[in-house]
């Protein structure tokens, strides 16, 4: 097998054991079987930054798998490629989708909804020869309260809803695909970002027309949610985005690759914004990171379709807000 069939084949064996293992012990022996010793993983606020399986297994999966069981892996995009950011040398694997489970035991001290929940996640993880030595996991806390009308964001400024997968329904790349197809999806993706930051994070109408299809559809996270067509994406997102938020720079990002018609990236942080009231919570003369995930499905020449993860809760966090602590007090009444 090739480099990227060989990476893909272990990152859907990993995760197939760690699917079945218990929590506790079988979880970390499940990544210790499968991730360096040395691993670095960065997870969303509260977990952060990450070394090592055990780590890892303690910290996030074992609490994750207590609260919500049994869970079921449901990807709708799975893809492979070289990192654009380090000059293509590096070969990372990308997954996105959601973890379906019953949400029966308190989790980060919130109450169980005790019914079925879909947890939103995109995971990237750096492959070295039979091991995963560097892992970002990006979870959608506050869509899944929203799911039972308990997000600490009241008023979003799309649809959060269950986040659809492709349009095209073949978003999991499990087979071979030409490396040059997935490099054209990757620069593509990295000019759109180039006039986007050269604008202030802006799109006009003449760069929306450049780099989106006219049926282009924007899912973002809970908080913001999901948006559709030139006018209902800026009224859904990039007006309020603009609006309510002063940029202060930006972040290369981490990795930035694709295969095939998918590609993504992410940063950890992409950018510095400070709040002027944006999504209805209070301003702040405090700069806070935006940690995003971007990923895209690419129609020929244009952007058809763009899923987004960013950890609001660290943003805001950063702040002195405590989204998962103002959810708490809101259920305790």
């Amino acid at each position: 097998m090739g480099e990227f069939a060989n990476a893909k084949a272990l990152v859907r064996a990993f995760h197939a054991t760690l699917d079945a293992a218990d929590a506790g012990e079988a979880t970390a022996q499940a990544l210790a079987r499968f991730v360096a010793p040395d691993l670095l993983w960065r997870g969303m606020h509260p977990f952060n930054t990450l070394i090592g399986p055990e780590a890892v297994a303690e910290s996030f999966w074992s609490p994750l798998k207590r609260a919500l069981s049994p869970m079921q892996r449901r990807p709708d995009i799975f893809f492979a490629g070289r990192n654009q950011i380090d000059g293509f040398e590096s070969v990372w694997v990308v997954e996105m989708g959601h973890l379906m489970a019953m949400w029966d035991a308190p989790w980060l001290g919130l109450a169980p909804s005790r019914k079925l929940a879909f947890l939103r996640y995109c995971e990237f993880h750096r492959i070295e020869g039979d091991r995963i030595v560097e892992t970002a996991h990006y979870i959608d806390i506050l869509n899944l309260l929203a799911q039972d009308a308990r997000s600490p964001i009241a008023d979003p400024t799309g649809l959060v809803t269950l986040t659809p997968g492709p349009l095209t329904h073949d978003g999991l790349l499990y087979g071979d695909h030409p490396e040059a197809e997935g490099r054209d999806t990757v620069e593509l993706i990295a000019a759109m970002v180039a006039e986007l930051r050269g604008a202030g994070v802006t799109s006009p109408d003449d760069h929306l027309e450049r780099f989106w299809t006219h049926d282009m559809s924007w899912f973002g996270p809970g908080g913001i949610g999901a948006s559709a067509f030139y006018h209902g994406y800026n009224r859904g997102h990039t007006h309020p985005f603009e609006e309510f938020l002063d940029f202060e720079g930006f972040t290369e990002h981490v990795t930035r690759l694709g295969e095939g018609l998918y590609g993504g990236f992410f940063g950890y942080p992409s950018l510095r914004v400070r709040s002027k009231g944006y999504l209805g919570l209070p301003g702040s003369d405090t700069a806070g990171e935006m940690r995003i995930v971007d990923l895209y499905r690419r129609d020929g020449n244009k952007l058809a379709e763009n899923w987004i993860f960013i950890d609001f809760l660290h943003f805001y966090k950063m702040q002195g807000l405590d989204l998962i602590e103002r959810a708490r007090a809101a259920e305790a009444g």
